[in-house]
Order: C-alpha cells, then sequence, then structure tokens
C-alpha cells in the first residue's frame, strides 16, 4: 500500500495539472489580499469619518490566519474535487485503467491509494497556502504602516487554529469525495468535476429558495451541505460559508459533523462499491 501511495505522489507531482492548480491557488490568495488591503483604504462618500472599514481588522496579521482558512473554505474544495476527479477519471480517459489494475495490488488498494494521495496534496496545499496568506499579511501591514506585532502568536491561538485547519479538511471532504463518486460513476474526469463543482455554486441557491418555500422544504437544507459547513465554521468565528452558504441553522455542532460524516461515508461507499463491481471499461 505505501508502494503504490508513493507511485500516486510521483504520477501527481509529475502532472502539469497539480502545478497549474497549486500556482492558481496561491494566485487566488495574492489577489484576495491585495484586493482587501485596497478595500480596506476606502472611505465611503457622504460617511463620517471612521466609518469605513477598518485596516487593522482586515489585514491584521492576526487574522491572516483565519482569513486564509475562510477563503479556502471555498476555494481549496474546488481545487481538491478538480484533482480528485482527474486523478481518478483520467485513468479512463487516457486507457490506462486495465494496465494499472492489472499492475497493483487490488482494485481496493488501486482506489484507496489515489484517495490517500489526493488528501495528502490537498494537506500540504493548504499549509502552502497558509504561508503564502501570512506572507501577503506581513506585505499589506507594511504598506499599511502598520507595526508587525507578533504578540497575537500564544499557545490558545495556535491550537485554535490547527483545530480550525482540520475543520476546514473536513468540510471539504465530502465535495472531495463526490467528485470521487461522479468519476467513478461516469468513467471519466468531466462528471466528477462538473457535479462537483456544480454542487459547490447551485447547493446554496437551492437552500435559500427552499428556506423561502417555507413548511416542510425549509427544514430540508439542515441536511444538505451549506448550513452544516456553515454551522462548523462558526466555531472559528469566521465566515466560511461555501459561496454565501445559507442561513439555515443546524440544530447543533455534533448534527453537522454528523450530517457532512454521512456524506462522506455515503460518496466513498458507493465508490469503492462500484469500482469494484463493474467491469473495467474504456
Amino acid at each position: 500500500m505505501i508502494k503504490l501511495i508513493s507511485s500516486e505522489l510521483f504520477k501527481l507531482r509529475k502532472r502539469g495539472l497539480t502545478w497549474i492548480l497549486l500556482y492558481i491557488m496561491i494566485g487566488v490568495m495574492v489577489l484576495i489580499n491585495l484586493i482587501t488591503y485596497a478595500i480596506s483604504n476606502i472611505s465611503l462618500p457622504n460617511q463620517p469619518p471612521g466609518s469605513g472599514l477598518d485596516v487593522q481588522s482586515i489585514i491584521s496579521l492576526s487574522s491572516s490566519i483565519p482569513f486564509t482558512l475562510s477563503m479556502l473554505a471555498s476555494f481549496e474544495a474546488v481545487m481538491a474535487v478538480i484533482l480528485m476527479a482527474s486523478t481518478v477519471g483520467n485513468e479512463y480517459n487516457w486507457r490506462t485503467i486495465r494496465v494499472a489494475l492489472v499492475s497493483c495490488e487490488g482494485r481496493m488498494k488501486f482506489l484507496a491509494s489515489k484517495i490517500i494521495s489526493v488528501i495528502i496534496l490537498v494537506v500540504i496545499g493548504m499549509v502552502i497556502s497558509l504561508v503564502v496568506g501570512f506572507i501577503m499579511s506581513l506585505i499589506t501591514n507594511s504598506l499599511a504602516g502598520n507595526a508587525l506585532n507578533f504578540d497575537f502568536i500564544t499557545g490558545t491561538y495556535l491550537w485554535n487554529h490547527f483545530l480550525q485547519f482540520w475543520r476546514t479538511l473536513f468540510i471539504i471532504m465530502p465535495f472531495i469525495l463526490m467528485g470521487l463518486l461522479f468519476a467513478v460513476v461516469g468513467r471519466s474526469a468531466m462528471p466528477g468535476i462538473g457535479i462537483g463543482i456544480g454542487i459547490l455554486f447551485l447547493e446554496p441557491i437551492i437552500t435559500s429558495l427552499m428556506q423561502n418555500a417555507g413548511g416542510w422544504v425549509a427544514d430540508i437544507p439542515k441536511y444538505l451541505f451549506s448550513a452544516n459547513v456553515d454551522a462548523i465554521s462558526a466555531l472559528s468565528n469566521v465566515s466560511s460559508s461555501m459561496f454565501g452558504g445559507s442561513s439555515t441553522q443546524v440544530t447543533s455542532v455534533p448534527q453537522a459533523f454528523l450530517v457532512l460524516g454521512s456524506y462522506m461515508v455515503v460518496f466513498i461507499t458507493m465508490a469503492f462499491y462500484l469500482f469494484k463491481k463493474r467491469d473495467v471499461t474504456v
């Protein structure tokens, strides 16, 4: 199994798509920080002094890590879905799936190695994004003329954001596994990418429509993605909703973990079942 994971990591490291996604993620982090800095300096007309956006609260060093993680909850999910769906689906597209299965130890280990490899790269990408976000915060604070003060870095601060890091990974995992499932179902990367990203964008809109419908329909969003992602994100006191999220609140944070965890179990179980039972065709 270790050899399979190492092999998958080697292949992913050599593929141009992996590096393109990483560069896009870094570019997004740089751009968002620069735009945020620019917006923070805007003073709206006909507003009393001091009523504009506060530079200190937006680009402060202490906010750099939670702000970056809140962005990752949306943008990293898109990149991760593309990476997962292409990693599995391209084996069908490139007609290498049969050769790969013959040369490995079994279908289950083959698929598991791909999942683990992608998750490892997603974690590495998140770490790199955090570093970029912190560096950009140093730059924007310098541009704003703020003194660099690191007194906020305490044990409690580090622990809270260590937990936020893994919560962020947890809330994007259902979308990653959804991309995996539909790449297996469609025997191609495109169904996984299209459906995974489509749900990311469309589900909050559908959720809002359901809320406006009232009655029992308004309760359905409690068991979908947005409301449960929001509930877990709220633990960090930072808005990190998936592209707008939902105003629906679940009854409890444990319910949010349970609902999202259930989606993950269903997606990965179905993916493994279909991959094992179906004939490999290209």
